[in-house]
């Protein structure tokens, strides 16, 4: 099972969790609950066929919890003696208390208290149908995150991205020079084809072959008239990201105007294990439409 799966998740959790999710646990328990309320309501419905009420003495105390005591209890019945045990507050050794045994098999016994309040029937189907929404709650709120989480990415890969008043231009980044392929879409694309354009662009700059090309030679491949151009009638943003963060960092008209300068104030950081996709594409294009009115 892949350790970023939806399956893995719902039932470890996050990668390097110690600590099983609380619902998972609630799982696990109800099989052992089910199985527990099952005997116990053989031994009651036994007893019940055939009862004897007798008196019986706590014989050991032991306090495990500030709310809770586990007792010990004996009582004879044909000349043997048998004992039990059952969970209480108040008492001492020496106590008396009521039981109440199989006729039968004595082994088979409990306080007349657990006799008269029968098998937890209502507890344990409370438990049951608590864990089962829960469990579904988890699944489904799994499924609309990995729905809507940020594809995984391996090694580090960037994309240039312009906004002109004609659409987005992607652009190959290898490490730090821009080369082919390049990629158009309209700017009324829909978040969908700008993902898949995006990590086209991703994998070309992780797989690709690097082509050299001169400023005159990208230009043109972009479609565009020349670099000023661009620059006075575009944004851009730069997308880089390893196999943990996804970075966003958006540019600025530059002080001389003759080109853009790396606005890192405004930079954002995405952690690729939780991130939302929609969020990282509508931050994207927000920065691309910045200062689009006042150009």
């Amino acid at each position: 099972m892949k350790s970023d799966s939806k399956t893995y998740r719902f039932f470890f959790g996050r990668r390097g969790d110690t600590w099983l999710p609380t619902v998972v646990m609630m799982l696990i328990l109800v099989p052992i609950s089910i199985v527990a309320l099952y005997f116990d309501g053989r031994e009651h419905n036994a007893i019940a066929s055939n009862p004897v009420f007798t008196k019986a003495v706590v014989s050991k105390v032991h306090s495990f919890a500030a709310s809770s005591t586990h007792n010990n209890y004996l009582f004879n019945a044909d000349s043997m003696q048998y004992s039990g045990d059952f969970v209480a507050t108040g008492l001492a050794v020496g106590d008396s208390i009521g039981v109440v045994y199989q006729k039968d098999n004595p082994e088979n016994n409990m306080t007349v208290f657990e006799y008269y309040d029968g098998p937890s029937y209502g507890s344990v189907a409370i438990f049951v149908i608590a864990a089962i929404v829960l469990a579904i709650y988890r699944w489904r709120k799994i499924n609309r995150k990995y729905n809507d989480r940020c594809p995984e990415l391996d090694g580090s890969g960037r994309c240039m991205i312009y906004r002109t008043d004609k659409g987005y231009i992607f652009v190959t980044v290898y490490h730090v020079t821009a080369s082919l392929p390049i990629k158009f879409l309209p700017g009324s694309c829909g978040n969908g084809e700008f993902e898949n354009t995006l990590m086209e662009i991703f994998h070309a700059s992780l797989h690709g072959k690097y082509v050299e090309l001169k400023n005159s030679e990208l230009i043109k491949a972009m479609k565009q008239r020349s670099w000023r151009q661009l620059y006075q009638h575009s944004t851009g943003v730069l997308l880089k990201h390893d196999s943990r963060t996804l970075e966003i960092l958006p540019t600025r008209k530059a002080t001389d105007g003759k080109g853009f300068d790396w606005d890192y104030d405004r930079a954002l950081s995405f952690d690729i294990d939780g991130a939302s996709w929609k969020d990282i594409i509508t931050s994207t294009r927000k920065f691309l439409e910045y200062h689009e009115t006042d150009r």
